[in-house]
């Protein structure tokens, strides 16, 4: 019951701990929370520290419970396993083991070391879950990627005749999608075709930075990706216009520059990692989507298909294989199929 509880005072943390898991702490003592928390922000307290800092003196024999092993190295803030030391916690309960490999069991160790009784594995399942995109960005460097198609009923990717072709309850699921990553992706054809803001507007948890693929440099300046609501990085070649590249350094825009004619998907999601970006979600366009799958670059694919046909636009071949199996749920008047690359 306790871990359940600092399962969901993590999730409150969604879209703000940037490269940081997900955390929530309980400390609970006669049966009763005392002192409770969750990672609220990249650079601020971790969650074991703001419910100690919460429970006070009472934490002294209590049993703190915590989603994820507390960290035992000095990064942004001192370490976690110190400050349980200091509090006197004669227990501690864990959901997983921290896959970063400067913590990895450590933190356990040194509890264990100091006569803290220590209990692992605890709702695992869910607490790996929650952190899977943390363990693959701190594992490999390489960001959690997550591919949404939305098509129509016949299978178009383009020639809507209004704005969306989806359902709201879609619409607010891709918004709470965007929420949760660190980025969202595009191509520069659907920046010049659909001049989307790619903001979350419904959910209304952050903006995650924007990122657009942009070999030849034809983003407009007064596109809406430019707005400084978010952070927006340009993927375009080294000799593009350096004109235009200062005007819209200018305007705050970062740039990733593609050395050769060609570009590979893998070295640029590298590239990305070494920005900070710890999860992206891709949301087109059909050129876009056919790497991704293509190059098997994808953790996690959400396909979207609405129940209206369009008389114009581009079809989108969605390999069959990939949703064999996959039993889609219903959203709104739209079909939601959810796939893991791995399965």
């Amino acid at each position: 019951m306790f871990m359940q509880y600092a399962l969901s005072l993590a999730e409150k943390g969604w879209g703000n701990t940037e490269i940081n898991p997900l955390v929530g702490a309980v400390v609970a003592k006669n049966n009763r929370i005392i002192g409770q928390g969750f990672h609220r922000k990249l650079g601020e307290a971790h969650a074991e520290v703001c419910a100690l800092t919460e429970a006070g003196d009472q934490a002294h024999g209590a049993t703190l419970y915590v989603n994820l092993e507390p960290c035992c190295c000095a990064g942004r803030t001192p370490p976690c396993v110190e400050a349980i030391l200091r509090a006197q916690i004669k227990r501690v309960v864990i959901g997983i083991i921290d896959p970063n490999p400067e913590v990895n069991g450590n933190g356990i160790q040194f509890l264990k070391k100091h006569n803290i009784d220590v209990t692992s594995d605890v709702l695992a399942d869910q607490a790996q879950q929650l952190n899977k995109w943390y363990e693959k960005y701190i594992t490999k460097k390489i960001p959690y990627i997550i591919v949404k198609i939305a098509l129509s009923k016949d299978k178009k990717i383009s020639g809507f005749q209004g704005k969306y072709i989806t359902s709201e309850q879609s619409q607010r699921f891709v918004h709470s999608l965007r929420s949760r990553v660190s980025a969202v992706l595009i191509g520069i054809n659907t920046l010049l075709e659909d001049n989307p803001y790619l903001t979350d507007r419904l959910v209304g948890r952050h903006n995650p930075t924007r990122i657009v693929i942009d070999p030849h440099l034809k983003i407009s300046l007064e596109s809406h990706f430019l707005r400084r609501d978010s952070r927006r990085v340009i993927i375009t070649h080294r000799n593009s216009d350096s004109k235009k590249i200062s005007e819209l350094e200018s305007l705050g825009a970062e740039f990733i520059f593609l050395e050769g004619r060609y570009y590979l998907l893998s070295v640029l999601m590298r590239k990305l990692g070494t920005l900070n970006i710890a999860s992206i979600l891709v949301e087109g366009g059909g050129k876009i989507f056919s790497q991704f799958l293509g190059e098997n670059l994808y953790d996690e694919l959400y396909l979207v298909i609405a129940q209206k046909k369009v008389n114009k636009g581009k079809k989108f071949d969605i390999d069959d294989t990939l949703l064999k199996d996959v039993t889609p749920d219903k959203i709104g008047e739209d079909l939601l199929y959810h796939v893991y690359r791995h399965h």
